[in-house]
C-alpha cells in the first residue's frame, strides 16, 4: 500500500488495518523512507537523525508487542550513527535512511524465505495435517510450500476472534491451493486432542513477540491451543524471526496490549463490562521449537542466538 503521510500509517497500525508484526515493520520503514524523502527541516545532520528516530519510535510503538519494528529501528539508527558516523551532508543522510530502510525490508523478506526452507527441512513429507491460529504470512508461506509436496495435505485454521484475522489466513491458504478448513476458536482444542474431523499432526503459530526467556506472545487463544498440544503430545512450533525478540524482557515481563471493547461487541448493553486482550503468553514449556531464519531453535536457545547474531541490538 502506498502511504502519503506518517499520520495515516500510525493510525492504520493502531486500528489494526495493518496486521501482523512483519507488516507493521514494513509500514514503519516505509514511513521512515517517506519522512526522509519529504524532510525540509534543519540541514544539521544530527538534528535530522534525531527527527528520523522520533518518527521511527512513533510508528514502531504505535501498538505494543511489535519488537520487529522496534528492533529494525535500532538497526537503522545504529548504522546511521555508528557505522556511518562521517555523514555530514543532509542529502546524503536522507539517501542513507532510505537505503537502510530498504536493507532491513530486504532482510525481512530473505528471513521469511530462510524460515520457510528451515521449516520444510524440519517437516519432511510425513506431516499431513496442521492447525494454525491467527494470521501470519510466514506461517501461510510455509504451509503453502509444504502442501505442494504432500498429496492430500490439509490445513485447519481458526476464525480468530474478535477481528477474524483467521479469515485472512483461510483466504491465503485457499488461494495457495491448500485444502483448508476454518473452525471457530473454541473448537481448536478439541481438534488438537483428536475429537475433530481432522487428525492434526502439528500445530503452527506465528508470534508478535518473543521473550528473552523463550516464551512467545501471540494472539489471544494461543495459550489454550498450546496447552492442548502439550496435553496431546503434539508438536507446537512458533514460526517467526528471532528479531521479534524483545530484549527488554530480560529484566521485565512482556506487556500485553488491551484493545477496545467495541471490537468484541459494538452495540453492547449499557453497563456491561468487556475485556479485550489482544495477545497472551505461550509458556516456553509448551513450545517444541521456534522455526527461525537461524534454524530450528529450542526456547532456551533464543537468548544466545540473538546475542550472537544481532550484536547491534545491545
Amino acid at each position: 500500500m502506498e502511504y502519503s503521510s506518517i499520520e495515516q500509517i500510525e493510525q492504520d497500525i493502531k486500528d489494526v488495518k495493518i496486521q501482523g508484526a512483519t507488516n507493521v515493520a514494513i509500514a514503519t520503514f516505509e514511513g521512515l523512507k517517506l519522512f526522509a524523502k519529504d524532510y525540509n527541516g534543519d540541514n544539521d545532520v544530527p538534528i535530522f537523525l534525531s527527527e528520523v528516530e522520533r518518527v521511527g519510535v512513533r510508528l514502531s510503538q504505535a501498538r505494543p508487542n511489535e519488537p520487529l519494528a522496534k528492533n529494525g529501528l535500532k538497526f537503522v539508527m545504529h548504522m546511521l550513527r555508528i557505522e556511518n558516523a562521517d555523514l555530514h551532508d543532509i542529502n546524503e543522510a536522507k539517501d542513507k535512511v532510505g537505503q537502510l530502510a530498504d536493507e532491513f525490508l530486504k532482510f525481512i523478506e530473505e528471513s521469511k524465505q530462510k524460515i520457510t526452507q528451515n521449516g520444510l527441512e524440519l517437516l519432511g513429507t510425513d506431516v499431513n495435517e496442521v492447525l494454525t491460529h491467527c494470521h501470519s504470512s510466514t506461517v501461510e508461506g510455509l504451509i503453502i510450500q509444504h502442501a505442494k509436496r504432500v498429496p492430500g495435505f490439509k490445513a485447519v485454521c481458526t476464525e480468530t476472534r474478535p477481528l477474524m484475522q483467521g479469515r485472512l489466513t483461510a483466504k491465503a491458504l485457499v488461494e495457495g491451493g491448500v485444502d483448508t478448513t476454518m473452525i471457530v476458536d473454541s473448537s481448536a482444542e478439541s481438534y488438537i486432542i483428536g475429537r475433530g474431523s481432522h487428525e492434526i499432526d502439528v500445530i503452527f503459530t506465528g508470534c508478535d513477540e518473543i521473550s528473552m526467556k523463550g516464551d512467545a506472545i501471540n494472539k489471544i487463544g494461543s495459550w489454550g491451543v498450546a496447552l492442548a498440544a502439550y496435553y496431546a503430545s503434539k508438536p507446537l512450533y512458533v514460526v517467526g524471526s528471532v528479531l521479534k525478540t524483545d530484549v527488554t524482557t530480560a529484566y521485565k515481563p512482556p506487556e500485553i496490549e488491551m484493545r477496545e471493547a467495541s471490537e468484541v461487541w459494538k452495540e453492547a448493553p449499557a453497563g456491561l463490562k468487556l475485556v479485550n486482550p489482544s495477545f497472551e503468553l505461550i509458556n516456553k514449556e509448551f513450545i517444541t521449537g521456534y522455526i527461525t531464519e537461524l534454524g530450528v531453535l529450542k526456547p532456551d536457545e533464543i537468548e544466545r542466538a540473538i546475542q550472537r547474531e544481532y550484536k547491534w541490538l545491545f
